[in-house]
């Protein structure tokens, strides 16, 4: 048996535990049918649906974050940083053994709800949305472990689990139409299908298939997370892979005429907040580049993608994508004329950004750059074209050159000159900043 998971059983587990569980559970489904006037199993197959996405969605997740939370508080983590367990064996031993009892509820849970839907009308389309909720609620897991993984600063027991609750709340909201589809009566709409990529598919099917899909991207971002933790060296072929694979996900809900043509639309999108998320949540100081430009100069090609951090792997996805579209031009509605130009501009604004978080990383200080990079873009993006937009509109568009898209807006039929000749000046002081940054940080280390 997995040595992670059997640690975890047995730190969950014990008889009185066991026992427990299920009389909790036993006196609050009396507790549904015993109020129920007309129907009792419908009441005991909702209340244990409640239950379920209650000890999955709601304890499981406290439970995977506080797994690896309460190991940095308690000085164990470096102890299993220093296992001879792989990745792999170290994630789902910690995936599945830390939200152990809580399953153990849930299971006995939809084991009830099962029993008390058959003889309820759509039995089989109650039984695929319970099993989509269980794989969804492992996806879940899987992502919040990643994330709190990918986001671990040990330097601190604080490290960046602000990034991790706000990704774990946001990601439980999205379990929430499942529960209220669960609940419903499968009867409404018997005839109700999906239109992800015009398959046609039952709703339930439509969202087993997708809990699936978030299952897979999960795992292999809680192995990619758990591999960086455990200084297990890969190139970012599962990030790049990850960004295709929500992007596809997100394009098969587009109608149908117009995906073919903008298939390139939702996968530069999805590249460039990923291109956001990977610049917020990784390190980028001077420590970092330099060991880059030291594989490049003097490693294998293999050891230099080990070192890059992700968020140039998805900008390069992210104008890849934008320069299909454009060299494609398949567009037909004419109304998305000026798109492409938008992305374009869009592609440049986050180069920017990077840019401008570079300038405040590269300090020779431990001060997270996140702060004063959030700071500039509010003062440049907000406060001085709200102090011009009165007076001069015109200017607003030379501290920030998205609001160029009010030309589109008004009906023009391009951007105009103003923001792409903004964006150049600004890229070209950004770059500056950054060279000179870079600079100033490597003269003592010259002078010593």
């Amino acid at each position: 048996m997995n040595p992670e998971f059997k640690r975890n059983l047995w730190l969950e587990i014990s008889p009185a535990r066991l026992a427990l569980m299920p009389g909790v559970l036993t006196l609050i489904a009396l507790l549904a049918v015993a109020i129920s006037e007309h129907n009792p199993r419908d009441n005991l197959f909702i209340a244990c649906t409640v239950l379920f996405t209650g000890l999955t969605v709601g304890w499981g997740s406290l439970l995977v974050m506080s797994s690896i939370n309460n190991e940095v508080t308690e000085r164990t983590w470096d102890q299993q940083r220093l296992s001879a367990l792989t990745p792999w064996q170290m994630a789902w031993g910690k995936l599945f053994g830390s939200t152990a009892y809580a399953w153990y509820g849930a299971l006995l849970c939809a084991v009830v709800a099962v029993l008390a839907a058959s003889t309820l009308p759509g039995f089989l389309s109650r039984c695929v949305w319970m099993l989509a909720g269980a794989i969804g609620a492992v996806a879940l897991h899987a992502w919040l472990m990643a994330s709190r993984l990918h986001t671990l600063d040990l330097r601190t027991e604080k490290s960046s689990s602000t990034a991790g609750r706000l990704f774990g709340l946001f990601m439980a909201l999205q379990t929430l139409p499942m529960v209220f589809m669960v609940l419903r009566s499968p009867t409404d709409e018997p005839q109700a299908s999906g239109g992800w990529w015009s398959l046609g598919l039952p709703l339930p099917v439509q969202s087993l298939v997708l809990a699936a899909l978030m299952l897979a991207l999960g795992l292999l971002a809680l192995w990619r997370s758990m591999g960086k933790q455990l200084m297990v060296r890969s190139t970012p072929w599962a990030w790049a892979l990850g960004v295709l694979a929500v992007g596809w996900m997100l394009a098969g809900f587009m109608p149908e005429d117009a995906r073919d043509a903008n298939l390139m639309v939702p996968l530069a999108g999805v590249a460039l907040l990923a291109t956001y998320a990977a610049l917020f949540t990784e390190s980028n100081n001077r420590l970092v580049w330099q060991a880059v430009l030291f594989h490049h100069a003097h490693s294998p090609r293999r050891r230099m993608l080990q070192a890059l951090p992700l968020w140039p792997v998805s900008w390069a996805m992210a104008a890849l994508f934008v320069l299909l579209y454009g060299v494609l031009g398949i567009n037909p509605d004419q109304h998305l004329a000026s798109l492409g130009s938008v992305m374009w501009l869009a592609l440049l604004h986050c180069l920017r950004d990077c840019g401008i978080y570079h300038f405040f990383a590269l300090r020779n200080t431990t001060r997270k750059p996140a702060g004063m990079t959030l700071l500039t873009l509010f003062v440049l993006g907000v406060v001085l074209p709200g102090l011009v937009a009165g007076t001069a509109p015109e200017l607003a568009t030379w501290f920030e050159p998205l609001f160029g898209l009010q030309q589109l807006v008004k009906g023009g039929g391009s951007l105009g000159l103003a923001p792409w000749l903004a964006m150049a000046v600004q890229l070209a002081v950004v770059a500056a900043l950054v060279a000179w940054r870079w600079a100033a940080g490597a003269k003592p280390a010259q002078t010593s």
